[in-house]
């Protein structure tokens, strides 16, 4: 099973960036997932529309597009998604049409980024997606680990295999 996670914050050392690469290694070590990460803040996607050259376009199609799976881990930015991610995301749409998604969200404040999750999940079904119905909510990302990089927030701890239970689920039913 072959799982591309979209890491979509833009942020150099970003909480969201810790969670993804957490929930990457659960999927690999528990479910024997291949992983792929398509990371906002590594691909240089310029303004969509500016026609301006897109070294990585095509690499990053064959990602999505190759995938079983998406699994997207998003920061909350004003109310929504990273402009980064939005930017990123434009540029494809059949790689996403009949897709399983999944949708973890983050904030370091106490609502786990629910409108960045509301704001993802109407994208996932304007690209005629298929939304994994469990959701993470991260919430307090700032405090989620240890200095070893083991979660410690016992509402992650009761939820994180349950989200990725049912995305695994959902993935290898549309396979």
């Amino acid at each position: 099973m072959k799982i591309t996670i979209v890491q979509g914050s833009p942020r150099i050392g970003s909480n969201s960036s810790k969670v993804a690469m957490f929930l990457a290694a659960e999927l690999e070590q528990k479910f024997g997932a291949l992983i792929t990460m398509v990371d906002v803040q590594k691909i240089n996607a310029p303004n969509y529309g500016a026609e301006i050259s897109f070294d990585q376009e095509k690499e990053v199609a064959g990602h999505l597009g190759g995938a079983d799976g998406l699994l997207f881990v998003v920061p909350e930015y004003n109310g929504r998604v990273p402009g980064a991610l939005k930017n990123l995301t434009d540029y494809y749409r059949a790689e996403f049409k009949k897709k399983p998604m999944a949708t973890c969200t983050v904030s370091a404040g106490p609502f786990g980024g629910l409108n960045a999750l509301h704001d993802l999940r109407s994208w996932m079904l304007y690209v005629e997606g298929v939304v994994s119905p469990t959701k993470l909510l991260v919430s307090g990302a700032g405090k989620l680990f240890d200095e070893d990089n083991t979660p410690v927030d016992v509402n992650f701890n009761n939820n994180y295999p349950v989200f990725l239970e049912d995305f695994v689920w959902l993935t290898k039913k549309l396979s």
